[in-house]
């Protein structure tokens, strides 16, 4: 069975594909709630393998569904995570009237993408190993498609607003996303830059999170809370009961 079949199986509703131009992820899957009929899957158009990010999408709902209801919680923010962040970027900087009048804003758009990193690497390791181990064909569009992700994440390191830059904690999850990608598919490259950039050893410390907590998806919340732990995120998000 495939896994979109596998999907609408289990949650008893299919999934529609939308091509959206506006995207700035290649794709992101909304899930069918409040009695809608499909979860709806938007793609960026392009010539990117489609077959991967659809997998990749799919794979975080199957971890979901493959849970007892009991046992499904969404991942929401707890309304600190902007002052959390505006204090990391200011530690210790001697700000201008332009830079600290910019400061809340970039806190606000680093803390908005910590938090999906957080949750969404931490998973996203683990639905590439699956993808890896159950679907060997997808494997050149696989490694095509890491490419791409490992490209756009080297911009993050020269990422600024004046002497505002991401902190260093805060590239953790990338920085394991390297060292991963390059185990999984057999490169030495992916990594060097997050050396350069002081975050390699987190990064290290991270991935090594994932090789000790126990792959099934009854324990998402626990690699993704040993994670936030190692980087400072603790309290900056909450589990709450998933509802359909």
């Amino acid at each position: 069975m495939g896994m979109l079949q596998t999907i609408e199986t289990l949650s008893g509703r299919p999934v529609e594909f939308k091509p959206d131009s506006s995207l700035t992820l290649r794709a992101t899957l909304q899930l069918a709630r409040n009695g809608a009929p499909a979860h709806v899957l938007r793609y960026r158009p392009s010539n990117d393998p489609l077959d991967y990010w659809v997998a990749y999408q799919a794979g975080y709902l199957l971890r979901l569904l493959e849970l007892p209801p009991s046992e499904r919680f969404d991942f929401s923010g707890t309304g600190v995570a902007g002052d959390r962040v505006h204090e990391l970027l200011t530690a210790g900087l001697d700000l201008n009237d332009t830079e600290r009048s910019e400061a809340p804003g970039f806190a606000n758009a680093v803390a908005h993408w910590a938090m999906v990193n957080l949750r969404s690497y931490a998973i996203g390791l683990r639905i590439d190993h699956w993808i890896a181990d159950e679907y060997p064909s997808l494997k050149a569009m696989q490694r095509q498609g890491m490419d791409a992700i490992q490209e756009e994440n080297l911009r993050l390191l020269s990422r600024r607003s004046g002497k505002l830059t991401i902190p260093v904690s805060l590239l953790g999850p990338v920085a394991a996303s390297a060292l991963f990608a390059d185990r999984l598919l057999g490169r030495s490259t992916y990594a060097i830059p997050y050396r350069a950039a002081g975050v390699l050893d987190l990064g290290s410390a991270l991935l090594a999170i994932v090789d000790r907590v126990p792959p099934g998806a009854a324990h998402d919340r626990e690699l993704v809370d040993a994670w936030a732990d190692a980087m400072g995120m603790t309290g900056w998000y909450a589990w709450i009961p998933y509802k359909p």
